[in-house]
């Protein structure tokens, strides 16, 4: 029987669950992914909803597309983001389930009240 391969996925398993979890540390990364499950959003619009600078927003969204967990297209001057896999996705479910956020009315999960890497898959 061969449990190195199965000890060598899931060490890779939870070293790529252990990456995301310290990209979503910040409290304020939580609440832009909850927010883009509900829709894509530009800056402007998050901002209205998150709160904060534009510098320090810019910052969190900066680090979320580095690590793959949201994507970005630009229509003109405006930048435009949005939760990059399902997969991510399922955090909003989980804080859902919590009480943390409320479903929207087309049933994706919302909140209640270029970079120079690759994206990286999740899970």
């Amino acid at each position: 029987m061969n449990t190195g391969i199965n000890d060598e996925l899931k060490n890779r398993v939870f070293d790529t669950a252990s990456e995301l979890f310290a990209v979503l540390a910040a409290p304020c990364r939580v609440r832009i992914v909850c927010e883009l499950c509900r829709s894509e959003r530009n800056v402007g619009e998050l901002l209205m909803v998150v709160g904060g600078s534009q510098p320090n927003l810019s910052h969190h969204l900066r680090a979320l597309f580095q690590a793959g967990v949201v994507t970005r297209r630009r229509d003109g001057a405006k930048v435009y983001y949005r939760v990059a896999q399902q997969r991510v996705e399922a955090l909003c479910e989980i804080l859902q389930g919590l009480g943390v956020v409320e479903r929207s009315a087309d049933g994706v999960a919302a909140e209640a009240q270029a970079g120079p890497h690759e994206p990286k898959e999740w899970l």
